[in-house]
């Protein structure tokens, strides 16, 4: 079950680091809100990881 949500929200960190690469790109979103993507970004690929960590 812990594996299933960290793969979630490995899946997750993905699509918002996607999401602000596209964004860097484009330089559509201002400088807060990439920011903002980033920071979630990371805070799911954290959550995937103590998931991880907990499974075992």
């Amino acid at each position: 079950m812990l594996h299933a949500l960290a793969v979630v929200f490995a899946l997750l960190a993905i699509a918002c680091m996607l999401v602000a690469i596209a964004g860097m790109v484009t330089g559509r979103p201002g400088p807060r809100t990439g920011g903002l993507i980033r920071a979630l970004a990371l805070a799911c690929f954290a959550t995937a990881v103590v998931l991880n960590i907990a499974a075992h």
